[in-house]
């Protein structure tokens, strides 16, 4: 009697509305652990838009068919979450998500809210360069600010000057000088060529360095071999 009288909770339907597929449909294995080494946890450093951009570039490594497609992206997405991501998608409406568009949708809102957003985008208004900052790692950081705050709306013309003013007066002295003449008298693109190519100069100066040094030391080691008697 006690047993016949116990009340089992159902097991609640998923938040996805499965789509019709062929039955003969299997997605492939390489894609799926391909997918869940390359999860989403939730936490406030995890960027709900890069990890979007990674889950659709490995579903572009592999086709099913135009009809389902987007069968394929609804059903592995919850296997790219974990931790506090995978908590809120299970907590989820039943049957609520009917399209791939309005999961990315319901996934960038809650993990990038409107409140996020408009605290990343004043940091990047308020822009200055720190303390002992160099010229190429205050730019490295604003474009990472900018990649961070998706959607920011800024032109390359307003990006500009706010890098610019917001350096301390002998960067400005230092960049104008560079630029042979007035920084912010070059055209935004050309403005946003030159940063990179300072960058790319910097990064390839020590790598230059350090083989001109290595082809020194070999020579001299050689001339050193050649003259024993005087080494």
């Amino acid at each position: 009697m006690w047993e016949s009288a116990k009340t089992v909770a159902p097991t609640p339907n998923s938040a996805i509305i499965q789509l019709d597929v062929d039955d003969n449909f299997v997605i492939n294995s390489t894609h799926l652990n391909m997918i869940r080494e390359n999860k989403f946890d939730g936490y406030l450093r995890a960027d709900p838009h890069d990890h979007i951009r990674e889950f659709l570039a490995i579903c572009n490594m592999f086709r099913y068919g135009e009809t389902q497609s987007e069968a394929v992206k609804l059903l592995i997405f919850p296997f790219s979450l974990c931790d506090e991501a995978k908590t809120w998608f299970n907590e989820l409406n039943e049957e609520s998500i009917t399209s791939w568009e309005q999961m990315r949708r319901a996934f960038i809102n809650r993990f990038f809210p409107p409140s996020l957003f408009n605290r990343l985008l004043l940091e990047i208004r308020n822009f200055s360069q720190l303390v002992c900052e160099s010229l190429t790692d205050a730019w490295l950081r604003l474009k990472s600010m900018l990649r961070k705050c998706q959607g920011h709306g800024l032109t390359k013309g307003a990006i500009i000057q706010t890098f610019y003013h917001g350096l301390e007066e002998p960067t400005q002295g230092i960049l104008d000088v560079t630029a042979g003449g007035i920084f912010l008298y070059k055209s935004p693109n050309q403005a946003f060529q030159f940063l990179d190519d300072k960058v790319l100069f910097e990064h390839d100066w020590p790598i230059k360095s350090k083989n001109e040094h290595h082809r020194k030391s070999v020579f001299f080691a050689d001339e050193s071999d050649s003259n024993n008697d005087n080494s």
